[in-house]
């Protein structure tokens, strides 16, 4: 490959992930011909569907300057208040009304902390995360919610597909990244969310409200985290009070795989897409091979860690691209 070439690599970060998809599958392909296999496809792709949801919030915070630690735990929270509601009698409608309500609740806590309080977005979102999930814990005293399955939940959790193949939760999923992808790159509020992670300062002289943007950053995180759970709560048939456990990771693993930069500034939802299904594929091939679940989080950790590696190439390479343009463009002028 010419420098040019290895450059816009670098620069794209989504040619890099549809790579390594590429060499996932081709693993899975010689080495486990069970991975194609009907029930493995079905649980593979309910795994994405949850992640990619958390992933495509987690990168619109990340797009905006910060980071979201609290996905997983409000996502659990969430989950809980659909199935306490729905076991209690309430209409479906209701009870998923209430839990998104809990996640722009909790999106809007973490966003007011950090713009008006002045906290972290770690510190912030880290205290909401252990809030959530101790509010679950107490108010389910470590039993697991179950018992409040219907027909319909059965739908909407993808444990019955719609038409074909297709399910629920893909529906949501495909119209969730759409739109979110539209809002980034086609509105005003998307160049608004690029800005103010770029350059809060240089975005607050233009006339651009960060702490605003900032806050709606993190209320539809915790929007994409009420839907998650309510499909979650659905898929499993149950709420364990640890449900969300290692969810926030998985999700910032996938924005970062997928592009988004841990300085801010830049991001897409495609990418978010591809990072959870990159993601999901090698979880899946290592449960398939037979290495014992403990292993995961340090390939969790793995995986973060080169993802993280190749975001900050990717920068360098970016802030080189641009310079040596500039200086064409300023040689061009002389």
């Amino acid at each position: 490959m010419t420098r040019n070439a290895w450059e816009r690599l670098l620069v794209d970060p989504t040619l890099g992930v549809i790579s390594l998809l590429l060499i996932f599958a081709l693993i899975a392909a010689f080495a486990l011909p069970v991975f194609y296999a009907g029930n493995n496809i079905y649980n593979l792709v309910g795994t994405i569907i949850t992640v990619m949801i958390l992933s495509i919030g987690m990168t619109v915070v990340l797009i905006s300057g910060g980071i979201d630690l609290s996905v997983g735990a409000v996502m659990a929270l969430c989950a809980g208040v659909a199935a306490t509601l729905i076991k209690m009698g309430a209409p479906l409608f209701l009870a998923f009304i209430a839990a998104i309500l809990v996640g722009i609740a909790a999106g809007l806590v973490n966003g007011l902390l950090i713009t008006r309080v002045g906290l972290p977005d770690f510190i912030a979102t880290l205290a909401m995360m252990g809030f959530a999930s101790g509010l679950l814990y107490i108010a389910t005293q470590g039993v697991p919610v179950i018992g409040y399955m219907t027909d319909e939940y059965y739908v909407i959790g993808g444990l019955r597909p719609l038409f074909g193949p297709v399910t629920f939760p893909i529906l949501v999923a495909v119209i969730l990244a759409l739109v979110v992808g539209w809002v980034l790159a086609s509105t005003k509020l998307g160049t608004h969310f690029f800005a103010v992670g770029s350059n809060a300062l240089a975005a607050r002289q233009s006339g651009i409200p960060v702490r605003w943007v900032k806050t709606q950053a993190y209320v539809l995180s915790g929007t994409c985290a009420a839907i998650a759970g309510i499909i979650l709560a659905g898929r499993n048939n149950n709420v364990p009070a640890d449900l969300g456990t290692g969810y926030e990771i998985q999700a910032i693993s996938a924005a970062i795989i997928g592009g988004a930069s841990l300085m801010g500034g830049r991001g897409r939802v495609f990418g978010a897409v591809l990072g959870a299904l990159t993601l999901a594929l090698a979880i899946n091939i290592i449960n398939l091979a037979g290495v014992p679940s403990s292993y995961q989080k340090i390939v969790m950790g793995v995986i973060l860690i080169l993802a993280v590696i190749a975001n900050y190439l990717s920068e360098l390479a970016r802030g080189a691209t641009l310079r040596r343009q500039a200086k064409r463009l300023s040689s061009i002028a002389a």
